[in-house]
């Protein structure tokens, strides 16, 4: 009889913490809020084996690479839910809107407790060297239990020389 309300108290308990770590994969609900920005530097060396990135990829290929800056006012988590890991990427899309275009730089970002900020959010790195004009874009992704998951986007208005 004492095995089998240990047992029990093992299940009920492993239930339980499964219960709450579910709570943490649940949907949140992010966005970049205030303004943004982006800053290059004009040297760019070339990176044989690439730049190391820490946010969604590691490495994005051997290219030309400058020291770069991306800031946003706020990252905010509008849920109850804690966030899985984030990505802040830097983005260079061919025209005003589109859906897809070049990834220059992602940082990491830790997940956030639902109802809470991250303010003067800054990361610093190497972001690629396109040498062409551009749409700057800033994205967000998060690490969900179904993988990475697009979240938000500041789209700069001005083609830049990226």
């Amino acid at each position: 009889m004492k095995k089998l309300i240990q047992k029990l108290s093992a299940t009920v308990l492993t239930v339980f913490a499964a219960t709450l770590s579910m709570q943490t994969a649940g949907a949140t609900n992010l966005t970049l809020d205030g303004s943004g920005y982006y800053s290059n530097s004009t040297y760019a060396p070339y990176y044989q084996y690439g730049a190391s990135q820490s946010g969604r990829y590691t490495n994005l290929g051997a290219d030309y690479y400058h020291n770069s800056e991306i800031g946003i006012d706020q990252l905010t988590n509008r849920s109850s839910y804690r966030s899985g890991t984030m990505s802040f990427e830097f983005w260079a899309m061919p025209y005003y809107g589109a859906t897809s275009g070049t990834i220059l730089m992602t940082k990491s970002v830790s997940s956030l407790w639902g109802g809470y900020k991250y303010y003067d959010l800054v990361k610093t790195g190497k972001a690629i060297s396109l040498n062409r004009y551009r749409y700057p874009e800033l994205d967000l992704f998060e690490y969900t239990s179904y993988g990475w998951k697009w979240r938000d986007v500041l789209v700069f208005s001005n083609k830049s020389y990226l």
